[in-house]
């Protein structure tokens, strides 16, 4: 099975310091290490919000997330599965009206999608993906629940 370029949403932080629950935090850590096992790849790109917050973890003296943010971090580090955009963010083309429908603070989110050419874009919020949805056609989504579903489901058993 060839890899997969993903780009997960913000939710993998909440989830990796356990603010939605341990199992969540479990959860996530089992993504980052699924990802890892099947060669698949991160989208990601710094000084965005998702690589500050990805840099705020490495800080988190808590055992159970030092152990999630070292997984991380050595994805990120490894130009085999941290996938950054050759391009200068925002390069991704379109209308003003597109990027209007889009709330600011996830602008952020298509451009990368578009710019490192990812698979999917895996997000909790549903607003957001209806929007993309909508002014995005090309950018697959998915919500972490569906996500979850196929993509751990042969790590579960079920």
């Amino acid at each position: 099975m060839p890899s997969r370029l993903i780009l997960l949403d913000e939710w993998l932080f909440h989830h990796l310091q356990g603010e939605s629950g341990g199992e969540r935090q479990r959860q996530a850590y089992r993504i980052l290490n699924e990802i890892e096992r099947r060669c698949d790849q991160i989208a990601w790109q710094r000084g965005m919000p998702w690589g500050r917050k990805a840099y705020r973890l490495m800080k988190d003296q808590r055992p159970e997330v030092q152990a999630a943010s070292r997984l991380l971090q050595r994805l990120l580090r490894d130009p085999q599965k941290g996938v950054i955009p050759s391009s200068p963010a925002g390069s991704a083309a379109r209308s003003l009206e597109a990027w209007s429908s889009i709330p600011e603070e996830d602008r952020y989110l298509p451009e990368i999608y578009i710019d490192t050419s990812a698979e999917l874009l895996v997000s909790t919020d549903q607003k957001l993906l209806d929007q993309l949805k909508r002014s995005f056609p090309e950018v697959r989504t998915q919500e972490l629940e569906a996500f979850v579903r196929s993509y751990l489901t042969r790590l579960d058993g079920s």
